[in-house]
Order: structure tokens, then C-alpha cells, then sequence
């Protein structure tokens, strides 16, 4: 009977630790197919270097690091089933770095239910910094402020006035376009026209023909980087080569490779040119990237969220939950990269990059105070 007894500890044990052992599983739902996938793809493998290093050195108390990623092509409805996919059956500690802002609205339902940790969302809208939504934490900063540092650069700065918006008719695009609805009354300034489109949509002949008719001599634009890619070569068919202006969810990397020189582009990003910047947190991005993969400031974003997440999860590896997990990240530190959280908004970083797309490159603007 006792070796029965001893067996049966000796088996709870080995349970317990098998148990303590299984990977620590995150969530992603993200497009990995379809005209926006570069931003799936892209948010992804910068998570993954740090995820992998991590896994290298042991994981999180002998506990790998596991990212099960779905993909939804950008389209909500598909993120709503995959997020219940992660979330019961394959019961994630934390659902991150989901791409956008429709998908987002779509399963704010579901999160707001569950409670469930919605760690660096690829999103810069409001209604993910609501004050009683303490589940979310956002790394970036938001489209207000991006919208806010574009026309004080365009309009105050470059003394551009007639102005026109090319607009995703979804809620990302609504988002956007009261932000930057609001920047331009406080000056004065109504666009001559708002010229929208369907998300992840081929054909832009409508939207296009507005804007010419119109012919602003700046171009604010809400959408992803193939279709405003899409946009600004049918434009310049109809010799109509306006200024643009994109948002950082656009893909800054992916669209200045897809544009003719004669292109006028500028943009706000929420990260540094990933390229070009010296700082510590670009050094460390570039070596663990290496040279087979072209660098991005998409996988860049990514990289940064995951680093937060990673010194988070090692503090809390002596009890590891989501409470813990969530009063721990305000409190990280990012390298050289400053951080002020802000607790009303759940989010970390405030700062906002302007630069020009020339030549297939990043060039980044000066930004008065």
C-alpha cells in the first residue's frame, strides 16, 4: 500500500510540475491575409524577436512565451470569432497587439464581459482609452495626438489651407476625422470636401474623382497603405499631385516603398524612423532584426510593446495573473524611449514623430513647440 501512496505523490508531482511548465499563452488576432496584412505580419515579427530571445534565456520562470495569432483580413466580424476562439478555448492570459480600430469596436463587448488583459492594441482611437476600461493598456499614442502634430506642422508651419479629407468610411476613419475636424475649426478652416471609401476597397475611382474635382492643395487621408498607395497613382493619372498626409496606422514603411518620386507625402508616426534613429531602443531592434527582414516601424511598435510585456511578465513570474500583469506594465520603462502613463487614458507613450516619404525612405520633419 505504500508504494501505492508514494507512487500516487510522486505522479501529483510531477503534475504540478508539468502544470508549471505550460507555455504562457498571449493572444493576437490581426490581419495576416488581405490588402492590410503587411500590419499583421509586420506588428508580429517585431513581437516575436523579443518573445523568441526571451524563450532562448529560459522563457518566464522556465514557462515559454506562446503568441497563437489568427488572422481576421482586417474584417471585424472575423475578429469577434477569433477572439473567442483565444479567449475560451484556447484561454489566453492576455489578448495583445490586435490590429485596428473597427476590429477593436467589434469585441470591445466581449472584452468589457470577460475583463480580459487588451495589452497594445494597433490603434489610436478614443473608445480605447475610456476611463473605466482598466483592462486595456495602450503603448502608442493616440490619433488626437497625431492629428493634432499634422496640422500644426501643415497648416500652422507650411500654411496650407486648402484642405480635403480622404477617409476609410468606418470607425477608424470617423475617429480620425473628428480629430482632425477639431484641429481645423479651432483655426478656422472647413475642408472642401470629404471623400470616403469601404475599408480594405479596389476601387477608389469615385473617391479619387472627388478629390479632383475639388483640388485641394492638401489631402488628409485615413486608410491603409496598398489603398492610399492605390489612391495617390490614380490621382497623379489625372495630373492632380496634391500634398498627402497619412496616420501611422497606414504602414509609413510599406507605403514610402510603394510611391513615385514625385509624390508628396508626409506623415505622423508613433515611433522614430527605426532606420536612422540612434537611440537605444532602435539599436536593439535593428540587432535583434538583422538583415532579413526589411526594417519597419510597424514590427518596430511591436517590438517596443513586446519588450514592455516581457519585463512586465518577469515581475509578475512568482504569481502570474492578470491583475498582477496589469498593475505592472504602467509602471515599465523602455529603454531611452520616455515614457509618462496616463492613467485616465491607459497609455504609456504621448509622442508623436513627423516625417516626409522621399526617395523610398523616411526622412524625418523638425516639430515646433
Amino acid at each position: 500500500m505504500w508504494r501505492f501512496w508514494t507512487f500516487l505523490l510522486w505522479l501529483c508531482s510531477f503534475l504540478v510540475v508539468a502544470e508549471d511548465k505550460q507555455p504562457i499563452s498571449l493572444g493576437m488576432s490581426a490581419p495576416f491575409s488581405g490588402p492590410a496584412a503587411q500590419l499583421g505580419l509586420s506588428y508580429r515579427h517585431g513581437a516575436e524577436l523579443v518573445f523568441k530571445q526571451q524563450n532562448q534565456q529560459g522563457g518566464i520562470a522556465g514557462r515559454a512565451l506562446q503568441l497563437v495569432t489568427l488572422d481576421d483580413g482586417y474584417e471585424p466580424m472575423r475578429t469577434v470569432a477569433n477572439t473567442r476562439q483565444l479567449v475560451y478555448s484556447h484561454k489566453v492570459l492576455a489578448l495583445f497587439g490586435y490590429i485596428g480600430t473597427p476590429t477593436a469596436s467589434a469585441v470591445l463587448p466581449l472584452l468589457r464581459h470577460e475583463q480580459i488583459p487588451y495589452l497594445a492594441p494597433f490603434s489610436g482611437a478614443d473608445l480605447l482609452r475610456q476611463k473605466d476600461d482598466h483592462f486595456i493598456f495602450n503603448f502608442r499614442a493616440s490619433y488626437a495626438e497625431e492629428a493634432k502634430a499634422q496640422i500644426a506642422y501643415l497648416v500652422d508651419q507650411q500654411k496650407l489651407r486648402k484642405i480635403a479629407l480622404l477617409i476609410q468610411a468606418d470607425e477608424f476613419g470617423a475617429t480620425l476625422e473628428q480629430s482632425f475636424l477639431t484641429e481645423l475649426d479651432k483655426r478656422g478652416i472647413k475642408p472642401l470636401v470629404i471623400s470616403r471609401f469601404q475599408r480594405n476597397s479596389s476601387d477608389l475611382t469615385q473617391a479619387v474623382k472627388l478629390l479632383v474635382q475639388h483640388q485641394p492643395e492638401l489631402v488628409l487621408t485615413v486608410g491603409t497603405y496598398q489603398v492610399l498607395a492605390q489612391a495617390i497613382t490614380l490621382a497623379s493619372q489625372h495630373n492632380f499631385r496634391p500634398k498627402y498626409s497619412v496616420v501611422s496606422f497606414t504602414g509609413v514603411s510599406e507605403l514610402a516603398l510603394m510611391l513615385n518620386n514625385q509624390d508628396q507625402v508626409f506623415a505622423s508616426m508613433v515611433m522614430p524612423d527605426p532606420v536612422s534613429t540612434q537611440s537605444a531602443l532602435a539599436q536593439a531592434y535593428r540587432k535583434a532584426a538583422g538583415t532579413e527582414v526589411p526594417l519597419s516601424d510597424i514590427a518596430f511598435e511591436g517590438f517596443a510593446a513586446a519588450t514592455l510585456l516581457v519585463q512586465a511578465l518577469q515581475q509578475c513570474s512568482a504569481d502570474l495573473s492578470r491583475n498582477c500583469l496589469l498593475k505592472t506594465l504602467p509602471a515599465q520603462q523602455l529603454y531611452d524611449f520616455a515614457l509618462h502613463y496616463d492613467i485616465q487614458r491607459h497609455q504609456a507613450s504621448d509622442q508623436v514623430f513627423l516625417v516626409s516619404l522621399k526617395n523610398k525612405r523616411i526622412q524625418q520633419l523638425p516639430l515646433n513647440d
